[in-house]
């Protein structure tokens, strides 16, 4: 029963976290494209889609939609590039210290 608790609330965290990550794209993207303004072009019409933890590590899915294509994606670097931003945005905005976070792109 305290499993099932435990996952639940996993879940709730995640789908909250996804919605504070929405709200704040902008602000991401802003930081983003200091070091990629190719790559923010991309992610322009993208959203965050979901998060999933496992061994200490965040996985976040962001949903590439619109021009967004595959090819375009220089992949690991730009998902490096993407969690990167995300952690200093909430380091810088909110003094959160995120723990590992890997970005994966879905389309």
């Amino acid at each position: 029963m305290e499993q099932k608790k435990s996952h639940i609330r996993h879940d709730e965290f995640a789908k909250q976290f996804t919605s504070v990550l929405d709200e704040h794209w902008s602000g991401i993207l802003r930081i983003i494209n200091r070091q990629s303004p190719r790559v923010a072009s991309l992610l322009q019409p993208a959203v965050p889609a979901g998060l999933k933890r496992t061994n200490g590590t965040w996985r976040i899915q962001v949903l590439a939609r619109g021009g967004a294509q595959r090819g375009k994606f220089r992949q690991p670097r730009d998902n490096e590039i993407v969690a990167q931003s995300i952690r200093l945005y909430y380091h810088q905005t909110a003094g959160f210290k995120l723990p590992r976070v890997t970005v994966e792109f879905e389309f």
